[in-house]
């Protein structure tokens, strides 16, 4: 007697339609690149700002323009829309590419402000102006790194700001350049006949002794005053001033290794959150200072290793497991890999403005500055988390009251009932942070 079973087919096709999410300079818009196109969310409200659908057609990188039409693409596995060694510059209304810039070598990530690209190569750093009309696009200078397969680079993007951080030619270094400080008001101008755009524009301000080991993610804030720098060993973060050189913060993650996702400098400096494949997001209030417990021991900080020394995070928040996919086995078979881990879910994360009474403890003051920003955390498998922060843990009731008032204000989303039923949601790690709102995109009809 023969057996017969269902036809079924093992791959490693992702877990998610989203290969990778990008954050455009200023966090108000996000893309996720998927294997089939793209789509370009707003990061609060969530909501489709535009897609474009293409057949078997994926990115490795998708980055928005501020919020404006145009969009930088590269393209990547498992099907590549464009060679991965190719800048290709989209005008999302004219549904069409409108310049392409191409290299010898991969490109490892970007980095865009209004009259700036930034494009980093495994050991280089290439500066372009975007210019308006005639004048193109133009290649200003290089800069050399160490080896930078991740491609960090960090753009300041706020109006004046000039500072470009990218990583130096030893391993743990930070590179701080200053560019022409940002004029959105100015048209850029075309080179000076005499440039050499294969040198350095710009003078190296400075050089940062940042860690010992190779950097995992550099951040800048958006007026380039501070900078937040981890290594690869993922267990320290560091807060630098651009203008001094000078460390104003050690944070200390944890004490074992961990790869860092994303580093999210809150827009005044006041805040950092991290993300890492240990599926938590941290964050330190910068303007909190140390219990006076701490203070006591800092006469004896000189004789004390420096695991007592750095600050430890104020909030911590644990991400959810992803959802696992659709199953090709027969019924009642599995594997050790077939479910996606909370582990292997990359994280970016968003610092976003809210009102005093959105989603904010009513028994919190609602002038407290730190109070006023929320964080949102967006995963590659399609999860949308906006986080607040209160000083009192809320209660289960009160989680619920908030979720029914605010789908009531702002139409319909994922309550307190919904948000229970999420792994991890309703087991808060701190009593500093919860979840206001939970949603899911990247599917096929953009949601």
């Amino acid at each position: 007697m023969a057996l017969h079973l269902a036809a079924h087919t093992l791959s490693d096709e992702p877990r998610s339609p989203v290969t990778n999410v990008h954050l455009n300079a200023d966090a108000t818009l996000f893309a996720s690149s998927t294997v089939e196109g793209w789509v370009i969310y707003q990061t609060n409200p969530l909501q489709v700002v535009s897609r474009k659908d293409l057949a078997d057609s994926s990115l490795s990188i998708c980055v928005p323009l501020e919020r404006t039409n145009l969009v930088f693409l590269v393209g990547g596995p498992p099907t590549p829309l464009y060679p991965p060694n190719k800048v290709v510059l989209y005008d999302v209304k004219a549904n069409r590419a409108v310049a392409e810039l191409e290299f010898r070598e991969e490109v490892r990530g970007l980095a865009a402000r209004r009259d700036r690209l930034v494009v980093a190569l495994r050991r280089r750093v290439i500066v372009f102006v975007l210019g308006h009309g005639q004048a193109g696009i133009w290649r200003e200078g290089t800069y050399e790194t160490t080896d930078n397969p991740k491609g960090l680079v960090s753009l300041a993007s706020a109006a004046g700001s000039s500072v470009l951080a990218f990583p130096g030619r030893q391993p743990g270094q930070v590179q701080i350049v200053r560019l022409p400080a940002l004029d959105p008001t100015l048209p850029a101008m075309p080179p000076p006949p005499s440039h050499d755009p294969t040198s350095a524009p710009y003078p190296a301000v400075s050089v940062l002794l940042a860690h010992t080991s190779a950097l995992a993610a550099i951040s800048v804030t958006p007026d380039g005053r501070l900078l937040a720098s981890a290594s690869k060993q993922g267990t320290l973060v560091r807060i630098w001033d651009t203008q001094t050189s000078r460390l104003v913060k050690e944070l200390r993650r944890g004490t074992d290794s961990a790869e860092i996702f994303s580093l999210s400098l809150r827009a005044d400096g006041g805040a950092v959150a991290v993300s890492s494949d240990k599926g938590t997001v941290h964050v330190w209030d910068l303007h909190r200072h140390k219990k006076d417990a701490e203070k006591q021991l800092s006469m004896l900080k000189p004789y004390l290793p420096k695991y007592f020394s750095s600050e430890w995070s104020h909030s911590q928040f644990r991400l959810p497991a992803p959802a696992s996919p659709p199953s090709r086995l027969p019924a009642g078979t599995s594997t050790a890999t077939s479910a996606p881990t909370v582990e292997d879910d990359v994280c970016i994360c968003a610092w976003i403005d809210v009102p005093p009474d959105d989603g904010q403890n009513e028994r919190s003051a609602p002038s407290s500055d730190f109070r006023s920003s929320q964080l949102v955390a967006i995963t590659r498998s399609g999860g949308w988390f906006r986080i607040a922060f209160d000083s009192e843990p809320m209660s289960n009731a009160d989680l619920k009251g908030k979720g029914r008032a605010s789908e009531q204000r702002s139409g319909p989303r994922i309550g307190a009932k919904a948000l229970e039923g999420v792994i991890g949601l309703d087991k808060d790690s701190t009593s500093d942070c919860r979840v206001v709102e939970y949603r899911r995109f990247g599917q096929k009809d953009g949601w």
